[in-house]
């Protein structure tokens, strides 16, 4: 009895504002307070347990010669756990995936996305699997004075202070089983094999440092590889809740060997984001997702920069903007637009300028209705989604139309909505 009565006080003392003003998002990141949540509370003593998740069974069909069709899985499952500790609170995060046993390395076709490698080459037209072991943290929070506290994240697998509320977490997106084709300008880097990260918060303000291993997953998304593990890279992100419906952040980051089949690449990321909540129609909600993302690249001694006459340093912007309608409790409807500077490279182009930018663009509509329910825990969902890309002319030749679509159509399982 005296362990559920601490651990209910120190909710309270969390949705006071003395430690956090505002829902845990992905890693150390906030979201607006009144987020809806899909996720299983349930209480042992002094310790507070959450469950969240989605998993998605979908049919996926990208069109043009580049495009591919594919029956596949997509998931994530979280499990925290949460308890007061010596007048401080602790938190302890595991989540995974199934997505290396179902979809391997090559992942799910996705058109004009981009990122990781498999069978020695860089994926494109093509979204990686997520490791079966997607982070593994503990973060402990304890308060300094008044309303300031003091934040330390550990992690073997975690989410450095860098980027947005990774997409899969964001209520934005919570019903696109697909990730955003600016991944890796924005949130990529929610899944570091090593994260320590140290911050100062107030009920309106967080402030963050971390350093982390850049180098991103290899072949084998089954295990962790600490290979040439290096906490050498770093970053930092300021997060402002200038009012309870909205969270506004900004980070830089300098990522050093990121890249596997280039280890002289090197990296500055810059971003900013907004994430609001506002009521729906029915007692729904709709939340919506702002992010502008930057890569400075230098390419270092891997690229041949003399024979094509390109300087080894240039950016590429990405901008995001994704909502998520609630109509009532059984139906949502989400849309997403992007806009993203990929080079020949990142396309997947071999020869000539690998280093020219390619501005692409995408647009996505969808829906899904909750069509069963599974006792009290969890719930069925239809949904489909239909994606028009828009490429510009140069790129006419290898897509055959400026305009390749993609649709899916899938079933989602997930914990009820909590809010």
């Amino acid at each position: 009895m005296f362990g559920r009565l601490l651990a209910l006080t120190a909710i309270l003392f969390i949705r006071s504002g003395w430690l956090c003003a505002q829902q845990a998002g992905s890693g150390t990141s906030w979201m607006p307070d009144s987020a809806p949540t899909r996720e299983l509370m349930i209480m042992r003593g002094a310790w507070m347990f959450s469950f969240s998740g989605a998993g998605y069974a979908q049919y996926d069909n990208q069109t043009t010669l580049r495009g591919d069709r594919q029956y596949g899985i997509t998931d994530w499952e979280m499990l925290m756990a949460m308890r007061p500790v010596r007048g401080g609170m602790l938190h302890l995060h595991l989540m995974t995936s199934i997505e290396p046993f179902v979809l391997r390395g090559g992942g799910y076709p996705e058109l004009l996305q981009n990122g990781g490698t498999y069978q020695h080459s860089y994926l494109f037209d093509r979204m990686h699997p997520h490791d079966a072991l997607m982070e593994l943290s503990a973060l402990y929070e304890h308060r300094v004075a008044g309303p300031l506290a003091m934040s330390l994240y550990l992690a073997p697998v975690g989410e450095p202070a860098v980027g947005p509320v990774a997409y899969m977490h964001r209520p934005s997106a919570a019903n696109d089983p697909f990730a955003p084709i600016s991944h890796h300008w924005q949130d990529a880097d929610h899944q570091s094999f090593g994260v320590a990260t140290l911050g100062l918060t107030t009920k309106k303000f967080k402030i963050e440092a971390s350093i982390f291993n850049p180098r991103e997953a290899d072949e084998n998304h089954l295990i962790v590889d600490y290979r040439d593990a290096k906490l050498d890279a770093y970053a930092g992100r300021v997060s402002w809740v200038p009012t309870p419906r909205i969270v506004a952040n900004a980070w830089w980051a300098f990522l050093n060997s990121h890249d596997r089949l280039d280890p002289t690449t090197r990296m500055h990321r810059f971003g900013a984001s907004v994430m609001d909540e506002a009521r729906g129609p029915g007692g729904g909600r709709l939340s919506t997702t702002v992010v502008w993302g930057m890569n400075l690249h230098d390419h270092g001694a891997g690229h041949d920069h003399g024979a094509v006459g390109i300087s080894p340093h240039h950016l590429s912007m990405s901008l995001l903007a994704e909502s998520n309608l609630e109509l009532g409790e059984r139906t949502s409807l989400f849309a997403r637009a992007e806009r993203v500077e990929k080079d020949g490279e990142e396309l997947g182009f071999q020869g000539g300028d690998i280093l020219t930018l390619y501005d692409v663009r995408s647009v996505v509509l969808g829906a899904v209705r909750t069509v069963a329910q599974l006792g009290r825990a969890a719930e069925i969902g239809v949904g489909a989604r239909a994606a028009v890309n828009f490429v510009p002319s140069t790129l006419l030749l290898y897509y055959q139309t400026r305009t390749p679509l993609g649709f899916a159509v899938y079933l989602r399982v997930s914990p009820h909505s909590a809010k």
